[in-house]
């Protein structure tokens, strides 16, 4: 029996071929999938991983203790407790200590704080405190307190408790405040305190003054941990244990772990799919394939049962001939897709590559019976058919009414598919589905229809046309190609509209979350000086501008250099008009400079009253603070010192200070030397001045020369300060969103950079801005920092235009701007491709395209079969009289009909999917929908698709009709018969 296999593949080479290659297709999918699986999410962690934000990969265990006056011991007690019970850690844990304090005589609230390695991630300007009672203080919190390296400062467990002195012998800025070391807020400044921790030395804790401190144990979960899935019971099971030992656990890691999960789903889902429709469209093409090669065996299995073969001996040759290709292909197939997985997600983890082999092998294991089931169905009715039919050379009519249930059965499934599938997360399905629901009823028409206008264009005369109609309804199995042609194209189609609009999603996501083509996020101590560096690294105003996003305010800030905006932002239509944003300066007030300042007031209350000035270098931004003696009843000149100011300060702001409820405080002059910083024209002028726009505050009265400051009784008695107004109110704004429901009350005002809150007028309204999303206020950064008082209040960035010569950046760095991270709209469209959504759209693309591949391979077998009969018809016409281009048309054109025709209706299948089923879901986990969805249907993606569908199935049908074309238009083809 093996000899009459390899007898019956040696005479038929290219069928066997044929089989070979459908099965290496069907192979390949099949052992790809698993291993394809495995790899993405193991990529897809690392990029969810990568992308999180420092918190959400923290775990931090705490615990208030005592120190026992040594805080070594007690730290040293304290992690071995912690690690005697949290199994969840990694190699290099980070201890501390923290304890919430009052600072000074308003009883500020301030976090005394030690922490393992500070300094290390620090700039200190002076030393580190490394004994106790020596501390270190942000810059911004020297700033605000008006600290110098040396000075002490006061803290105690609450106002009017003993005080611990500490000497500060440092200023600091953090080093890397996105990084994972200061990822515990425990460390970090938030709403409920007044300033930056103040770091000590470990030594500081053992005073008895620092009552009930909270011990911290910082860990980063390990990757290994997160790519588990059961780190969430773990968690819980770590936190029920360590509670029950009086710690506590803090783990923000469910935003991170549900955002794995999804990841994960996605890729799973995706992958099914794909696979399964490249398995599906592989499998009826070797059914197809079998049926066709099934017929150029008639005369075959006649002679065998003519000289009195057994059906099952024949079914036995029958098979082997299709067993043998089909064996030969696993070995190669399997490699083949473990290869396509490796090239396309690269390896799973070493721990699991063991059972995603298994799997694989499975997965092709099944898929191959599948495929020989479907080749040897193919083979039944040729085995069952009687000599006399089996003999014949014309094709029966197909009366059966089985055939006509199975396509009315399919038709109802692919239906109901298509409705559950689309609704439970497996959308990617439903063009195949609606492929099928189409193609079928269509191909059943396509026989009836092609005989009428066959027989129509004979009567007619018009033999190219009639001829051509006749091939196709003469052949039985042209609906079937019809109907794969029409599959493989919808799937094609659809998996390319999908890629595009995934690409163009991200993109546009990554445009929005970045606001330009590239963007610095610097460490920059203020606002000033932020916009200093960066007009001065581009003078122009072309490639660079400033930008400061306050992320914690609600709704978000983003302030922008107004002037560049235009030429540096990635502004789209989504965001409305480009506005007009620029305030003008509202009055031109003299610097202050080093030296001496002169302040004539007059008091009308019965207690002194003292006038604090508080200025901003114009240059740096540095802050400082200059309070004139108490005034006494009456009117009296005072003076103070200025120090600092070399490049000139501005005055923020006037604080009445040391008024008791009523009383008030008239500036008539504030001078240095011979000039005037507000003279009496600015002081008496109310549109230059103002109070605080919410909340209580003093009365501000300018007016007759003079500037009135007066204290609200007791009840009333809130902020106390008068802002010189340094820019044109109210400010324009641009809002996202609804506006903030303070406004709906009072007056629109914004507090931007300490400035207490400034009146705003808006400008314009959209539904989402760069950068803020879809609630939040754009305003001029220019125009805030020149009303502010020299705080940031959010996170400091440098945009950047695609072409910026990288020597703006470096004049940003020499300008004193510190680079904390650098990124770009490409880099983070590539990290969000990295999410399951995407990653499972690229293996549908590929299992598309083996789809693809598979129905060229059947198209292929269905003319080669063909061609032996259509040759002898048509050389037997042209023996009587037909021309030789008509000839040619009529063998080539027929196959070419059904490929055009279903490749026409896999695509309106494609189309109708996608409107049927309404837009799709964004291609990312967490189901952003910031921007407005780009086209479901992208007309470059229809066309590639419909390009590259039209180019391999017109290929293969041209390469396998070649020889037709060929023997028809040899010169013996009109001659009598041959010998």
């Amino acid at each position: 029996m093996l000899r009459l296999v390899l007898g019956a593949l040696r005479a038929r080479t290219a069928q066997a071929w044929t089989v070979f290659a459908l099965a290496l297709l069907l192979v390949t999918a099949a052992a790809a999938g698993p291993w394809y699986a495995a790899a993405a999410e193991r990529r897809a962690v690392a990029a969810d991983v990568a992308v999180a934000p420092a918190t959400q990969r923290m775990l931090s265990v705490r615990r208030q203790s005592d120190t026992d006056g040594d805080a070594t011991v007690a730290l040293t007690t304290f992690r071995a407790g912690v690690e005697r019970l949290l199994t969840v850690r990694d190699a290099a844990p980070v201890l501390g200590i923290a304890v919430s304090m009052s600072y000074g005589s308003g009883g500020a609230s301030v976090v005394a704080a030690y922490r393992d390695g500070a300094c290390e991630h620090m700039r200190v300007e002076g030393s580190c405190p490394q004994a106790a009672g020596e501390t270190v203080v942000s810059g911004a919190t020297a700033a605000a307190y008006n600290l110098r390296i040396g000075d002490t400062v006061l803290l105690s467990t609450q106002p009017g408790a003993p005080q611990e002195r500490l000497r500060v012998v440092g200023r600091y800025e953090l080093a890397d405040p996105a990084g994972l070391y200061w990822a515990n807020p425990l460390f970090r400044r938030d709403r409920s305190v007044a300033a930056d921790p103040f770091f000590v030395a470990a030594d500081t804790f053992a005073s008895s003054r620092f009552a009930d401190p909270t011990f911290d144990y910082t860990t980063t979960v390990p990757a290994q941990a997160l790519a588990g899935g059961d780190l969430d019971e773990r968690l819980r099971r770590a936190e029920y244990t360590l509670r029950s030992g009086g710690y506590y656990l803090v783990a923000p890691t469910q935003d991170l772990l549900a955002r794995i999960a999804a990841d994960r789903a996605a890729i799973r889902r995706g992958v099914l799919t794909g696979v399964l429709q490249a398995v599906i469209l592989c499998w009826f093409a070797l059914g197809l394939a079998g049926r066709h090669t099934a017929g150029d065996r008639r005369g075959d299995v006649a002679l065998l049962k003519l000289r009195g073969s057994t059906r099952r001996r024949t079914l036995r040759l029958a098979a082997g001939q299709h067993l043998v290709p089909l064996l030969a292909a696993a070995p190669a197939g399997f490699g083949l897709g473990l290869l396509l997985g490796h090239v396309l997600a690269g390896a799973p983890p070493s721990a699991e590559t063991g059972s995603v082999l298994r799997a694989g092998g499975v997965a092709a294991g099944l898929a191959l019976l599948g495929g020989a089931a479907a080749v040897l169905s193919a083979e039944l009715p040729v085995l069952r058919a009687p000599v006399a039919a089996l003999l014949r050379e014309v094709p029966g009519r197909r009366r059966g009414w089985r055939r006509g249930a199975a396509d009315a059965v399919l038709v109802v499934l692919a239906a109901v598919g298509a409705f559950q599938l689309g609704r439970n997360g497996f959308a990617a399905a439903v063009p195949v589905l609606v492929a099928v629901l189409l193609a079928v009823p269509l191909a059943r028409l396509l026989g009836a229809a092609a005989d009428r206008a066959g027989a129509g264009a004979l009567r007619g005369g018009r033999l190219r046309l009639g001829l051509t109609a006749v091939q196709v309804s003469r052949r039985p199995g042209a609906d079937r190609v019809f109907a794969l042609v029409a599959v493989a194209v919808a799937g094609l189609t659809a998996a390319t509209a999908a890629q595009v609009f995934g690409d163009t999603a991200r993109a546009d996501r990554s445009g929005q979350e970045l606001g330009a083509d590239r963007v610095l996020t610097v460490q920059a101590a203020n606002p000033t000086l932020l916009l200093r560096a960066v007009r001065e690294a581009d003078p122009t105003g072309r490639y660079a501008m400033a930008a400061v996003v306050d992320d914690t305010s609600r709704p978000r800030i983003l302030a922008v250099d107004a002037s560049r905006l235009a030429a540096v932002a990635r502004w789209r239509t989504a965001y409305g008009p480009l506005p007009a944003l620029a305030a003008p300066p509202a009055g031109s007030p003299v610097a202050v400079t080093a030296g001496p300042l002169v302040l004539r007031a007059r008091n009308t209350g019965e207690r002194p009253a003292a006038l604090a000035v508080h200025l901003q270098d114009t240059a740096t931004g540095a802050l400082g603070t200059v309070t004139f003696e108490p005034v006494p009843a009456g009117e009296h000149e005072v003076t103070a010192a200025v120090e600092g100011c070399a490049g000139g300060c501005r005055v923020t702001r006037l604080d009445l200070v040391r008024a008791a409820a009523g009383d008030a405080l008239t500036v008539e002059a504030l001078r240095q030397a011979d000039r005037a910083v507000f003279d009496s024209a600015a002081l008496g002028d109310p549109r230059l001045w103002r109070a605080a726009a919410k909340g209580p505050a003093m009365s501000v009265v300018a007016r007759q020369g003079t500037l009135t400051l007066a204290q609200a009784p007791a009840p009333y008695r809130g902020d106390s300060s008068a802002y010189p107004i340094a820019a044109g109110l109210p400010l324009p704004v641009v809002v996202a969103g609804e506006a903030p429901e303070a406004w709906r009350l009072g007056d629109p005002a914004v507090d931007v950079f300490g400035s207490g809150a400034v009146p705003v007028r808006v400008a314009g309204t959209t539904g989402v801005l760069p950068a803020a999303g879809t609630a939040g206020i754009l305003l001029d950064l220019d125009a805030a920092q020149r009303l502010g008082t020299g705080g940031t209040g959010g996170r400091t960035e440098v945009w950047l235009t695609a072409g910026a010569p990288a020597s703006v950046v470096a004049a940003l760095t020499t300008a004193g701007l510190v680079v904390l991270a650098d990124d770009t709209v490409t880099a983070r469209a590539d990290r969000l491709a990295g999410q399951g959504p995407a990653v499972a759209a690229r293996l549908q693309l590929v299992t598309a395209a083996l789809g693809l591949l598979a129905a060229a391979t059947a198209l292929a077998v269905a003319v080669a079969v063909e061609r032996r009969r259509r040759l002898t018809e048509l050389r037997a016409l042209r023996r009587q009289g037909l021309p030789a281009g008509v000839a040619v048309t009529a063998g080539r054109a027929g196959y070419a009909a059904v490929l055009l025709l279903g490749a026409a209706t896999g695509l309106l299948a494609a189309v109708a999917a996608r409107l049927a089923t309404g837009p799709p879901r964004r291609p990312f986990v967490d189901d952003w929908q910031v921007m407005p969805a780009p086209s479901a249907l992208p007309p470059p993606a229809l066309a590639a698709a419909a390009a590259v569908a039209l180019c391999v199935l017109g290929l293969s049908w041209w390469l396998t009709a070649l020889p037709l074309t060929r023997h028809l238009n040899a010169p013996d083809t009109a001659q009598g018969p041959s010998r």
